[in-house]
């Protein structure tokens, strides 16, 4: 079977994205697993390389032409130092990586491409150059028409999947329905079925409140949304269990009682996961017609531009990425 070729976005110009992309492109083992295209900005990536004294070879490619020996790059940008100065937001590096997200969605959705993984964006900077998402996920759903998505976050003790994303903490409730957690179960049991060859997945349900509302106690939402939504999931066949207090929930899940636990919202899954596997979890989103994997980490403008991103999270993306188109060319043929 040939190598699949995945789409890398190379993330916010300002931010770690060029820096732990090159390192991870350097890496033997990415390029064992698949063809990589850069979707992002040739000068840029060479002026990191440069700077970082980074050796990893680069080559402006454009759809039609030979595929080169060097690592391809769709350049999609051409900014000056003056735009893309490292840890400073500006509209020019949001106009450029909302084109490098897209064009790289468009080239999954034309079959031009296996899968995407992406470096990281900063919504900031997206909304700076007037396109208003909270970050990639719903930008990703609406180029490919996909009316419900979700995050699913992985490690390598963990999976957790999340209901609710990018929310102020008191809105939360507000947004939580059984249909939403019904559907966030399907999406979990049909991925892990389909890219971890599990046949019958256990999923988690971690509850909302303290000690899972303590009868009411402590909130209704156990009862009133998230046992319904869980009740509706197996009803159409998902093995899903709970809603558990979360404070003892992720030792269980940990120590591989469950497969996946969906959470209620973004720090309640990301906090244990990123505690057992800070440098290397990655997301995967659920849902969209393709693979697409991510970092599961920020642009890090702090340390943008001195040589101190860690690559391990880039690299581990780009490798699921190719792991899991691999897998859906098996199935089809």
């Amino acid at each position: 079977m040939a190598k699949p070729i995945i789409a890398v976005t190379m993330g916010d110009p300002a931010g770690v994205g060029p820096e732990v992309v090159l390192k991870a492109l350097a890496e033997l083992s990415i390029r064992r697993a698949c063809r990589p295209i850069v979707f992002g900005d040739l000068g840029l990536l060479q002026r990191t390389q440069k700077k970082l004294h980074l050796r990893v070879p680069l080559a402006d490619w454009s759809p039609g032409e030979p595929w080169p020996r060097a690592v391809a790059v769709r350049s999609l940008s051409s900014l000056s130092p003056a735009q893309a100065k490292p840890g400073v937001p500006s509209r020019a590096c949001g106009a450029a990586v909302y084109r490098y997200v897209t064009e790289a969605a468009r080239a999954a959705l034309a079959g031009s491409v296996d899968a995407i993984a992406t470096a990281p964006l900063n919504k900031k900077v997206l909304q700076m150059a007037g396109h208003r998402y909270p970050g990639h996920t719903e930008l990703l759903a609406e180029i490919a028409g996909a009316r419900d998505v979700r995050m699913m976050l992985l490690g390598r003790k963990l999976k957790v999947v999340l209901v609710t994303v990018h929310l102020p903490l008191m809105r939360v409730a507000q947004e939580l329905s059984a249909k939403k957690i019904s559907i966030t179960l399907e999406l979990t049991d049909r991925a892990l079925r389909r890219y971890f060859s599990l046949p019958r997945p256990r999923l988690a349900v971690a509850a909302l409140n303290p000690h899972a509302g303590e009868e009411g106690i402590f909130g209704a939402e156990e009862k009133s949304i998230i046992s319904p939504g869980v009740e509706a999931a197996k009803r159409r066949g998902v093995r899903a269990f709970g809603p558990f207090p979360a404070d003892t929930l992720f030792y269980l899940a940990a120590r591989g009682d469950y497969d996946a636990v969906v959470c209620m919202f973004h720090d309640q899954g990301l906090i244990p996961l990123k505690l057992l596997d800070f440098v290397g979890g990655v997301t995967l989103t659920l849902g969209l017609p393709f693979v697409r994997t991510s970092v599961d980490h920020g642009t890090a403008y702090d340390i943008a531009g001195k040589n101190k991103a860690d690559e391990t999270s880039m690299k581990e993306a780009i490798l699921l990425a190719a792991r899991l188109a691999r897998e859906a060319k098996r199935r089809r043929n």
